[in-house]
């Protein structure tokens, strides 16, 4: 236990650390109109003993998930959303167990509150944290797929994205499943599965009245991506209105 408490510290210490050295980098940062289009800035990880030795692989993936968001952006003309860093260090956990009590304290939640046995990254006060590649495939194997690890840590980037394309409003994200399913869209996830719906199948996750898995969210997101605009769907997936909107597509 002691030992837990002082490698908590230090990542405690490590991470005041980052945000100084951020928040001093930000006051510094050009206009955006003197921006060019830059390669992400190199963004410290911070690891346990059992994975230190692939350290470079985990400089790249984390790279190149910053990248694909870039190039996500520019897609969809959002280039100017993506000038800002979404985070200031990564935190890499080899164990689910560790990783759900770091969550739990990192965001102070109740240590009694049972996260998803499918929970594995998230990115909040500008830190991803993230399970381990390996125990990333072993609690959601349904996930696994070329650069399943780089999508995962896309995905959260995705939803930081998201927030910012809406100016900061997290309440006009819209229903679960449209938030989800962009961020899976953004990371390029489950492009490749066979999963199909049947128009009712679709409307019951639409409606709440079934709960959907990642891949069913993948399928009806990318169904009305086939009807209207990403943009348009953005701008009214906040709206109570946002189903009939849907039903006239």
């Amino acid at each position: 236990m002691k030992t837990k408490i002082i490698a908590l510290l230090t990542i405690i210490l490590i991470l005041t650390s980052c945000w100084n050295k951020a928040k001093k980098n930000e006051e510094t940062l050009p206009k955006v109109n003197e921006w060019v289009d830059i390669n992400p800035i190199k963004t410290p990880i911070i690891l346990p003993n059992s994975i230190e030795n692939q350290r470079k692989e985990f400089e790249e993936i984390v790279l190149n998930a910053q990248k694909s968001i870039k190039k996500f952006a520019r897609r969809y003309s959002w280039k100017d959303l993506t000038y800002k860093t979404f985070m200031d260090s990564v935190i890499i956990i080899d164990s689910k167990e560790d990783f759900d009590k770091f969550v739990k304290g990192f965001l102070k939640m109740n240590i009694t509150t049972k996260l998803p046995k499918s929970f594995s990254a998230c990115l909040e006060n500008r830190t991803l944290i993230s399970v381990s590649p390996g125990v990333y495939a072993e609690i959601y194997p349904e996930g696994i797929e070329d650069n399943s690890f780089k999508k995962l840590l896309t995905h959260e980037i995705a939803h930081r994205l998201h927030i910012r394309i809406l100016e900061g409003n997290e309440d006009a994200m819209g229903p679960t499943w449209f938030y989800e399913g962009f961020a899976i869209y953004a990371a390029n996830q489950f492009n490749n599965s066979n999963i199909k719906l049947s128009e009712n199948q679709i409307w019951e996750i639409v409606k709440g009245t079934k709960k959907g898995t990642y891949k069913e969210y993948a399928f009806v997101f990318r169904f009305f991506l086939n009807k209207a605009s990403l943009n348009e769907l953005i701008k009214k997936a906040g709206d109570k209105n946002f189903i009939n909107l849907l039903k006239s597509l």
